[in-house]
């Protein structure tokens, strides 16, 4: 323009185009023409919507100067409404801090945030029935922070949610009503008797003062606000009034100034250009009054694409005659689509390496640019991680959570130990951290560590760290090392505040108690905690987190963990390792305004990219029209703005995943629509890149040869293959041979899970230890003699059985109806004899082919009858099996009757068997059958599962025969031990059954 943009009629408001590079074309007019109007850069004062975006256009002015070295004009944020910071001075600094000074200051983010979440629990009393619950407090403050947010930023007064009429809302509506007295009562009134102003009230009246200044002594150099949309109202003020200035101009992205006027009638909310519209008719202008800026009329040859494919609903009846055009204009349209690429893949982690992919290769061309643009930061970080493959840093802009950083996940840890110290589960995921000490070098708390973990598996020990104590030393673990660990850990609970004490207090102890577990033998805890990164962050956060820690009152001791990682969850972690230049990774508010020679728009699904529209907990839609707040869709027009500046890029890249955390995803609707447009032009052949980019990602982790692995097949040698089973082992040879190799020969053992709850299996512990007592004992001399001993015995081994008080309960309706059945049980069998056999262990050998097979079994009861004959009793807590299942791979007991006829029970010597019965104690079924054999039956089953042994231990005593994985689909259990070790599940999903895959067994 001659003379500069200055010289053009007031209102001065312009666009750069969609596709062009805002800030190069914005820097390369601006040094012109300020040059023009008779100024130097420094003078001049250029507004825009983000810092990253304002040190973008710092070296925008200087490759535009074309020197090594340039003064460049001051360059502000002016925050949006996205935007956290306002930094309005002006010339005059004085007038802005007069004004500044004459504003009531600010309450701290960190401070309102928690002041908000004391009003909520105060409120939350008196609903649900004196509880305060401060973890639930502080994500409500987070969501009535934002509501303020939207009320102060379109100067809406709090006041006026008084005025809603809720007669006709439903019931939990007018609740929310009463509930918002927060906001127009409470709120207010402490800002009032505080003397402070919310944040965001103050900004915005910052803003206001900024533009009185001006409108009472306009500035007579250069002020330019350039990038935003306006879609604060103070801020569309402030733009109105600057455009009007001498030499004053506003510059806007990307309105599309082409678009005829019936489909800009049609403009609504989620579609890109809604701000823009809403902004031009806030600032009294019509669309033919905003100019293009020089040197951008022209948009980037993909914007025309973009913009049909994102028309509103209500223009989109010319698609038909667009896709028509396009088939027959050639060059034109493949100019559009020169450049672009569309990647669908299969999940998140092939987008991912799709991603890594082409940054990899972007850095192969000399000064070439790439950023990823994606606002999903766990797309972000897989990226960031996948391209250290080749060493190459790449900085997620966001940072990671500090809460996910190794500082944060041992505090977040260590307070939930600290809230139950002996919990197994907490005790041993803090102490296996990297960031616990415990006094000790690294290699002595590795195995320190590792003998808790093992020592403590299984049910929850009771009384405390004493316990503990005695857990570990029952399973000889409790060395040197673990019991200074132990004492160290009893030593800082101890410590814990009490009860009644302020959750100021606990977070001082919680700190303390951080930094004493951290030590190691050379390192203090504050030298181990702290370090690093993420360890400075944290000490920053923490020392943050003080300030307003006072406000918590109330909170009950057990919370301090959930309220502890709810005050921590907003933290970030950035980097100050150097990445890679000429690669950024940015959020979509971030890449406002920026530019790169590859552009990459990642995470395109619904939900993700754009967001659904946001549910407003507090204010229906009707409400939040009424009061004159911005619909939810806003937001989403504000994305569709971002999507549609970046995707006009000269190159770019679209992806999306198929699939996200195991579930099918839903396309974003700006891909559908730019899909179905160049479908009906039959072009989306030409920018379907799916197929090639996964196919060479893929390629990165396919090994040169791919060898087919069958099912589990080993054959060891006969001399190392187990010659003493249990009976129940021979059950598990039948059903799961695998499982005998891994256990007999492989020597690998399940590891019992870390404090487990009480449940049936233990339930059946305890009652095998009071039925074994009470066999021993003399017969009481009544029925309710008989049932008294019973819960007597009960209630003595319950706590060595892990039975506490909150476990009891639930189970004490079953234990009495079990006393009740097994007083007149154990009265019929006593009529016939007497016991033998508690609990004792019985011994046989076989003889095979010269080779001696032990045999062994542990009976539960062994009676001898009158006759002089055996009668053998197994209890069982959950359902016996039948006899059927018994004689086909559950021959338990008739083996045990086996032993008990070779004289290998020394209590009882040999004996003719009776007969034996399952004798289900607990959850017993009314007239529930007698489970077992008698007399010819049982000699038949004996004789049956002799010989049935004989033939099993010669079919494994052949060095050829295999131990296969659950070879018989009829046996097949969903529960055994070693299925994951046999690949099972995998065999399963390629329809494997069999151990060589055919379904066949040997």
């Amino acid at each position: 323009m001659a003379g500069g943009v200055f010289t053009a009629p007031g209102p001065r408001i312009f666009s750069i185009a969609s596709g062009r590079p805002f800030l190069a074309d914005l820097a390369g007019e601006l040094t012109a023409s300020i040059k023009a109007a008779g100024f130097v850069a420094p003078e001049a004062t250029v507004y825009l919507p983000t810092r990253r975006a304002a040190r973008a256009l710092a070296a925008a002015f200087l490759e535009a100067s074309g020197a090594d070295a340039a003064l460049t004009p001051h360059i502000k944020t002016l925050g949006d409404i996205d935007e956290d910071e306002f930094a309005l001075d002006g010339e005059d600094v004085a007038a802005a801090l007069e004004d500044e000074l004459a504003l009531a200051p600010p309450v701290p983010s960190a401070e309102r945030r928690l002041l908000l979440a004391r009003l909520i629990a105060e409120k939350e009393k008196n609903y649900f029935d004196g509880q305060r619950h401060w973890a639930g407090a502080i994500a409500a403050a987070d969501e009535l922070g934002r509501l303020l947010d939207s009320l102060y930023t379109e100067e809406i007064d709090p006041a006026a949610l008084q005025g809603l009429t809720p007669d006709h809302l439903a019931k939990h509506w007018r609740d929310s009503l009463e509930f918002l007295e927060i906001v127009t009562q409470l709120w207010p009134a402490h800002l009032a008797a505080e003397g402070l102003s919310d944040p965001a009230a103050r900004r915005i009246a910052l803003i206001d003062a900024q533009r009185k200044r001006w409108e009472a002594e306009p500035p007579q150099k250069p002020v330019i606000i350039a990038g935003t949309t306006g879609s604060t109202p103070a801020v569309a003020r402030l733009m109105k009034l600057v455009a009007g200035f001498k030499c004053g101009c506003v510059v806007l992205p990307g309105l599309d100034l082409a678009a005829s006027a019936h489909v800009w009638e049609a403009v609504d909310e989620p579609h890109p250009q809604s701000g823009l519209k809403a902004l031009t008719e806030a600032l009294e202008i019509s669309r033919e009054d905003v100019k293009p800026w020089p040197g951008s009329e022209t948009p980037g040859a993909r914007a025309g694409l973009v913009t049909v494919a994102l028309r509103p609903a209500g223009a989109s009846d010319d698609w038909r005659q667009w896709a028509e055009d396009a088939k027959a204009a050639g060059p034109e349209i493949k100019s559009a689509l020169h450049g672009l690429s569309l990647i669908e893949a299969r999940d998140e982690d092939e987008e991912a390496s799709v991603i890594a992919l082409k940054f990899r290769e972007a850095i192969e061309t000399p000064e070439l640019t790439a950023m990823l643009v994606t606002p999903d930061r766990d797309l972000a970080r897989r990226v960031s991680m996948k391209m250290r493959r080749w060493g190459v840093q790449v900085d997620d802009s966001a940072g990671a959570p500090f809460a996910n950083t190794p500082c944060g996940v041992y505090l977040r840890l260590v307070a939930a130990w600290l809230c139950d110290p002996t919990d197994p589960v907490k005790l041993t995921a803090m102490t296996d951290h990297p960031r616990f000490g415990g006094g000790l070098d690294e290699a002595g708390r590795h195995k320190a560590a590792r003998r808790i973990d093992l020592g403590l598996r299984g049910l929850r020990p009771q009384n405390g760290f004493d316990g503990v104590r005695a857990k570990l030393e029952a399973e000889k673990k409790l060395s040197e090392d673990v019991s200074a660990i132990i004492d160290l850990l009893e030593r800082v609970a101890a410590d814990w505040p009490p009860a009644e004490a302020s959750f100021a207090e606990r977070f001082e102890a919680h700190l303390k108690a951080a930094e004493a577990l951290s030590a190691g033998a050379e390192e203090t805890g504050a030298e181990r905690l702290w370090r690093g990164e993420d360890g400075e962050a944290g000490a920053a956060l923490m020392a943050q987190l003080r300030t307003g820690l006072p406000l918590i009152v109330h909170d009950a001791a057990n919370e301090y963990a959930d309220i502890f990682a709810r005050l921590i969850a907003g933290g970030a972690v950035r980097r100050r390792a150097p990445a890679h230049p000429r690669l950024s990774v940015l959020g979509p508010l971030e890449a406002r305004l920026q530019s790169a020679d590859l552009v990459i728009l990642g995470g395109l699904n619904e939900g993700v990219w754009p967001r659904d529209a946001a549910i407003d907990p507090f204010l229906s839609r009707p409400m939040r029209k009424d009061l004159g707040l911005p619909s939810p869709e806003r937001r989403i027009g504000l994305a569709a703005h971002d999507f549609a500046q970046l995707a006009a890029a000269p190159e770019v890249v679209l992806t999306r995943a198929g699939r996200a955390a195991g579930k099918p995803t839903k396309p974003s609707r700006w891909i559908v629509r730019l899909k179905n447009i160049l479908k009906g032009a039959d072009l989306l052949k030409d920018v379907e890149e799916t197929h090639g980019a996964c196919a060479l990602a893929a390629l990165l982790d396919r090994p040169e040869t791919i060898t087919q692995i069958g099912a589990p097949h080993p054959k060891p040698p006969v001399a190392a293959r187990p010659a003493s089973l249990s009976v129940t082992q021979v059950e598990k040879l039948l059903r799961d041979p695998y499982s005998i190799y891994a256990q007999k020969i492989l020597r690998i053992r399940k590891l019992d899970p870390l404090g487990e709850d009480f449940d049936q299996r233990h339930l059946g512990n305890l009652f095998h230890k009071v039925l074994e007592d009470y066999a021993k004992e003399a017969p009481p001399s009544s029925r309710e003699a008989a049932i008294a001993r019973l819960a007597a015995l009960y209630e003595e081994h319950a706590p060595a059985h892990g039975l506490d008080a909150s476990h009891e309960a639930f189970w004490r309706a079953r234990a009495a109806a079990a006393f009740d059945f097994l007083a007149d049980w154990d009265a019929a069998r006593r009529a016939q004899g007497a016991p033998a056999v508690t609990e004792d262990k019985g011994t046989t050998t076989i003889d095979i082919a010269g080779a001696e097979y032990e045999l062994t079994a542990r009976a539960d009861r062994i009676d001898r009858l009158e006759d002089g004959s055996a009668f053998i009793v197994d209890y069982k807590t959950g359902a016996p099996p039948s006899l059927k299942q018994a004689q086909a791979f559950s021959p338990q007991l008739p083996l045990t009757g086996m032993i008990v006829e070779a004289g290998g029970f020394e209590a009882l010597g040999p004996a003719r068997v009776a007969g034996f019965e399952y004798v289900r104690v607990v959850s017993r079924k009314a007239n529930e059958k007698f489970a077992g054999a008698e007399g010819d039956e049982a000699a038949d089953h004996i004789a049956e599962a002799r010989d049935g042994l004989m033939k099993l231990f010669g079919h494994f005593a052949n060095a050829d025969q295999a131990y296969p994985s659950q070879p018989r689909p009829q046996f097949m259990n969903e529960y055994g031990d070693y299925d994951h070790l046999a690949r099972r599940r995998e065999r399963s999903a390629q329809g494997e059954s069999g151990p060589n895959g055919s379904g066949e067994s040997e």
